[in-house]
């Protein structure tokens, strides 16, 4: 039988029965029959009883069950990564905000509450399941990390009389660091821990996302 502890680790136990873990859910024989090897939302309170030890595929679709069925019904607040403004209101569900950014819920579901920056939309966005305090997105601004393995656009610009300046007007500069690398001839390391920092390097300013000039 498996369950989702509190602090979201997978936790197995083992019976010598279908009657020992009726008794132990406090329901009858037959809805343990209704239920074994088979993935009925929700289980049995969170419970789900099998017959059989889950490989390492079986333990993902689990956690992703139960953490889908936490969240799903979870608001959905979404940050631009570059600003931590908010993005649109607050989604009142995954799904109207894997709708919104034309992507599967699964996405959100693996980004949520995560810290990592990640593209959605053609966007940078932070996703979180509460609405962020001034003093979190303070820090958050200091911190923000990028997903992995994710081909980022790169936008660069240059100050000009203290306004930014587009290099390639409304256009990424680059559809990603490593053409931006060759391009520019610096390394992709550079222009990783330049990106979104709003800090400038020989001139430049670079953002995974164009920034908003009036």
């Amino acid at each position: 039988m498996y369950v989702i502890d509190g602090d979201g680790s997978i936790v197995k136990t083992i019976h010598k029965s279908k009657g020992a873990v009726a008794k132990l859910l406090n329901v009858q024989d037959r809805i343990i029959t209704n239920h074994i090897d088979k993935w009925i939302k929700g289980g049995i309170n969170g419970h789900y009883i099998f017959s059989y030890e889950l490989d390492t595929i079986e333990l993902e679709k689990f956690l992703e069950i139960s953490r889908l069925r936490k969240f799903n019904n979870n608001r959905v607040w979404a940050y631009n990564a570059s600003t931590l403004e908010l993005i649109s209101d607050s989604f009142s569900s995954m799904q109207k905000a894997a709708d919104y950014f034309k992507v599967d819920y699964r996405s959100i579901l693996n980004h949520l509450d995560t810290d990592l920056a990640t593209l959605k939309g053609g966007k940078s966005v932070l996703l979180f399941s509460n609405e962020l305090s001034k003093p979190e997105k303070y820090l958050l601004l200091n911190n923000i990390k990028k997903a992995v393995n994710e081909t980022v656009s790169v936008w660069v610009y240059k100050s000009v009389n203290n306004k930014f300046i587009l290099l390639n007007y409304n256009k990424p500069t680059f559809s990603s660091k490593l053409e931006a690398t060759k391009e520019l001839k610096m390394s992709a390391k550079t222009i990783s821990r330049y990106l979104d920092t709003h800090k400038e390097y020989k001139g430049l300013y670079f953002y995974s996302v164009a920034l908003e000039i009036n």
